[in-house]
């Protein structure tokens, strides 16, 4: 899971990065970006309870795999469509959500069923310090090949190469996808999922820190990258800043995957978190080089502190359940249920705001303004209580073999 997962990493980091930019300069308008973003938001949650409901026998690496191949689908269509893409934001929203989907449902029933409390702050470092990696080595290079690429004699320069590029990479992972637990599991029922929280107690902070994720986090990306680019001005520019914040995460992550326990978590999330709000104030504030350096140092030390951290809590909660792994899929829909309601309202907010006023003058309050969250969800996952878990979820035996 740890390659796979790279790989899908390093496709997002490869294209998915530049993506946003290439529609800003094919249109010059969020509204399009904010369109695709929030049509994958609303499908994504449609595509976690489509494989609960009606394709539940489909193992992990088969959602894996179709989400995998909707990805590089998706690059490869906005390549087809090039200048074009802004006016396709529809097809191109509703293809990367249902792929998003289909893949982020078979990468938590995997992640639930390989890790039990006493491993998933080792599990979620090593993650993290292979995507810091990534995120050091790829987005660089991608944005060499794209200002390089602009002299060429080709419609795009080279972001065609970058997004074949994150085509193949995904295809090579999907390959990989067949090695992956089957994680069979029961009909999702959306009873069960409406009575979770009076089931497990504890989840009623799961729920308030998923709602204030999703509706900060996915605007807070696509608002952040455009910034980056105004004050950086080209491709290559945004590569480097990029991995230059990957290259210090890369310490950060090892190490915390190293040292973390679970009693500290609360402790070294509110650190994190502290250093990302922080963050959030210094570049909308001044939009300036200085300004931005100083914004990825923070979240260069902020995000690992605070996204490692809290990533297992979560499942923590799941475990407590007298069942758990009847129950784990519901949990991990009712979890995407909340982060694509809070990033559907938050994204429509903000087409409602920009769209008859100064765009950026609007993205800059919104990046403030939402910077708040990761103190909020911080809050949330410290009122979980840090009771042991059930015995039946630490020797639950791991699924047979897709």
């Amino acid at each position: 899971m740890v390659v796979i997962h790279g790989a899908y990493n390093g496709s997002n980091l490869l294209a998915g990065t530049f993506l946003s930019i290439f529609l800003w300069r094919a249109s010059h308008d969020l509204t399009p970006i904010a369109v695709y973003s929030g049509l994958s938001a609303l499908m994504i949650p449609l595509a976690f309870l489509a494989n609960g409901l009606l394709w539940r026998r489909l193992g992990a690496g088969g959602l894996i795999r179709l989400g995998l191949g909707g990805n590089g689908l998706a690059y490869l269509l906005v390549l087809v469509l090039g200048n074009q893409a802004p006016h396709w934001v529809i097809v191109l929203g509703l293809l990367r959500g249902i792929a998003e989907g289909f893949y982020w449902s078979g990468f938590h029933l995997v992640t639930y069923d390989s890790t039990s409390d006493q491993d998933r702050d080792r599990y979620f470092g090593v993650q993290a310090t292979a995507n810091a990696f990534l995120t050091a080595m790829l987005p660089p290079l991608a944005g060499t090949i794209i200002v390089a690429g602009s002299r060429l004699q080709t419609p795009y320069g080279g972001y065609e190469l970058v997004f074949g590029l994150a085509a193949v990479m995904l295809i090579a992972a999907m390959a990989l996808a067949g090695r992956l637990p089957s994680a069979a599991r029961p009909r999702l029922s959306i009873e069960r999922v409406i009575r979770l929280v009076k089931r497990n107690p504890d989840w009623q902070w799961v729920t308030r820190a998923r709602l204030a994720d999703g509706f900060t986090g996915s605007l807070i990306g696509l608002v952040l990258t455009i910034l980056t680019f105004l004050v950086l001005n080209n491709e290559q520019q945004v590569g480097n800043f990029n991995g230059l914040i990957g290259l210090l995460g890369v310490g950060m992550s090892l190490a915390l995957a190293t040292v973390m326990k679970p009693q500290h978590r609360t402790i070294y999330a509110l650190v994190g978190g502290a250093l990302l709000v922080l963050s959030t104030l210094v570049l909308p504030l001044y939009l300036t080089g200085w300004a931005l350096l100083a914004f990825g140092l923070l979240r260069a030390i902020g995000g690992p502190l605070h996204g490692n951290a809290l990533a297992p809590m979560a499942l923590q909660v799941i475990d407590r359940d007298p069942t758990p792994r009847a129950m784990r899929y519901d949990y991990i829909v009712h979890s995407e249920l909340c982060l694509g309601v809070g990033r559907v309202l938050s994204i429509g907010c903000f087409l409602l705001l920009a769209t008859p006023g100064n765009q950026m003058l609007v993205a800059r309050i919104v990046v403030v303004i939402a910077g708040a969250a990761p103190m909020l969800i911080w809050a949330a996952f410290a009122r979980v209580s840090q009771r042991p878990s059930v015995d039946e979820a630490e020797a639950r035996p791991l699924v047979s073999a897709a």
